[in-house]
């Protein structure tokens, strides 16, 4: 079987920490597979002068990422307006290089890792060429994107023409079976996977030392962008009720909201028992897991967040809200509490309950172990013989 994948939002060398999740999933693939990757990189007149696409020059055409040979073809965009057209531009820019990968190939299949531009704008390359298409949704920022009229009625009218659509979580299926109005059989919900190798249980007294805290303390740990739909703000708020002197709060990551939050910690007067270490990468990052005594993940929307599955992988019990496709990977209690969103008051009495319950971190440990990359292979892949069967 022969596959071509398509994905703007794929790490490089410039970006190594974008898009992971669609990198370790394909990487799968790709030992079953004869995958050729393709992850488009914008251009657009005058791109060095813009910092946040400025790196994206240094990109090579071709390059090898983790094992997999990365094809890095340009097409066209116009930064911050006209979004209406990026599906258009993608199609249209890109379409030479498909045509003569199909040339040399003759590949069967084109996987979409996004619905948009991805998947709307690779449409035109499926019909033309006469070839099977698969695409996923990955989270309901898709969905929220396309709130935005011409974008949502584009995908309403077209997100049907795909061969199969893949959703990781029953949430996310329900919302294009009810508001999109795709055939339930056409449908499949895959979750998102964990490198078993990369995260799993170890000594907390070692994970401790490894991130340079202290034995005396226990430790709320959230790993997350800092925007808006993670609902970080009310991870402060909860934190500040919670008048635990003994215990800290570690948030991993970044994102437009720093600054932020990092003022309203000020505020608030917790800012000596916080801490922002900034991005870790996933090699580095399984020894914050396990120096944690509770995770968070406070969103307001959600898909199938990667790091639940990496936290319970690693022992680690999960105070996070009801939304999306977490409920799918907190079944019970025995792996964590749910709360509403933007409640910072049950978040609070959530993570005093998480920090005092005694948890069994086997049983927790081998709950989060279940979702491996290699079963998350198989069962796409499964749906590709099925779509071109």
């Amino acid at each position: 079987m022969k596959v071509v994948s398509v994905c703007h939002m794929f790490p490089n060398r410039i970006y190594p920490n974008i898009g992971i999740f669609v990198k370790e999933r394909l990487k799968y693939v790709a030992l079953k597979t004869e995958l050729t990757m393709v992850a488009p990189v914008p251009s657009f007149p005058c791109m060095k002068y813009v910092p946040r696409y400025a790196g994206l020059k240094q990109i090579g055409e071709k390059e090898s990422f983790d094992g997999l040979t990365v094809f890095h073809p340009r097409y066209f965009m116009i930064p911050k307006y006209f979004k209406f057209l990026d599906g258009r531009f993608y199609g249209n820019s890109l379409e030479p290089f498909i045509e003569n990968l199909f040339d040399q190939i003759k590949f069967d299949i084109i996987d979409f890792h996004w619905v948009y531009p991805d998947g709307i704008g690779g449409l035109q390359w499926a019909r033309k060429f006469g070839k099977k298409t698969v695409v996923t949704v990955r989270g309901n920022e898709a969905i929220h994107f396309f709130d935005k009229t011409i974008i949502r009625n584009m995908v309403r009218k077209r997100l049907s023409e795909f061969d199969h659509v893949i959703a990781v979580s029953n949430d996310l299926k329900d919302k294009l079976l009810r508001y999109y109005g795709i055939e339930q059989t056409r449908v499949s919900v895959i979750p998102n996977g964990i490198d078993k190798i990369k995260f799993y249980r170890m000594d907390k007294i070692e994970a401790l030392k490894q991130c340079g805290l202290r034995q005396d303390k226990k430790y709320i740990l959230s790993v997350s962008r800092f925007s808006k739909e993670k609902g970080l703000e009310h991870l402060l708020l909860a934190f500040k009720k919670l008048k635990c002197k003994e215990t800290d709060l570690i948030i991993i990551g970044d994102g437009p909201l720093k600054s932020v939050l990092v003022d309203m910690c000020a505020t608030l007067g917790i800012e000596d028992r916080i801490q922002f270490p900034g991005i870790i990468g996933h090699s580095d990052i399984c020894s914050w897991y396990n120096a944690a005594d509770v995770f968070c993940l406070p969103s307001l929307w959600e898909g199938c967040p990667n790091v639940i599955i990496e936290s319970l992988a690693c022992s680690v019990p999960v105070v996070a809200t009801n939304v999306g496709g977490i409920p799918d990977l907190i079944p019970n209690r025995d792996y964590g509490i749910l709360v509403q969103p933007g409640d910072s008051d049950e978040l609070a009495i959530a993570l005093r309950s998480g920090l005092e319950k005694c948890w069994d971190k086997k049983k927790i440990e081998n709950f989060g172990s279940k979702y491996s990359w290699e079963d998350v292979a198989d069962k796409v892949i499964n749906v590709f013989k099925g779509v071109l069967s």
